[in-house]
């Protein structure tokens, strides 16, 4: 209920504002103002409900913030020699189940720092799915990955 009402006071102010901002209005304009504004209303929500998100895990989070940087340098050195050597080189895409208490949201972060890694997708809370240049994990990957073996 209160959701609805957030985006009804939000579309409300919108429709409103667009309709005092056009000199006159007709129901063409009427129409596009309200369906735009319930659109701003609920992206609106949406962008409160994120900014005032929750980090969840921290396990694993200070030894990977501190193998960051240079992950970063070493990405960079894969990318530029992956692509002097061979530009059609694909890397590989691989899972990365995460130490238990820690987090994909900022996991997926850091790993998508890295230049010669990109994120394409989180299936779960526990697991990450990253399209890699390098065949094996650098020691950003190890810091957030679960141990070898491990459940």
């Amino acid at each position: 209920m209160r959701a609805l009402v957030e985006v009804v006071v939000w579309w409300a102010m919108l429709t409103g504002l667009t309709v005092v901002f056009i000199s006159s209005v007709s129901p063409a304009e009427l129409l596009i103002a309200t369906l735009a504004a319930l659109g701003g209303a609920v992206t609106a929500r949406r962008m409160r409900l994120a900014a005032y998100g929750h980090v969840e895990g921290d396990r694993g989070a200070l030894r990977a913030l501190v193998a960051l940087p240079g992950s970063v340098v070493r990405g960079m050195v894969v990318l530029v020699v992956a692509l002097a050597a061979d530009p059609g080189a694909g890397g590989s895409v691989r899972r990365i189940r995460l130490r238990p208490g820690a987090d994909a949201g900022w996991a997926g972060t850091l790993l998508a720092a890295s230049p010669d890694t990109c994120v394409i997708g989180v299936p779960r809370d526990d697991e990450v799915v990253v399209h890699a240049l390098r065949p094996k994990a650098g020691p950003l990957e190890k810091a957030v990955a679960r141990p070898d073996g491990a459940r």
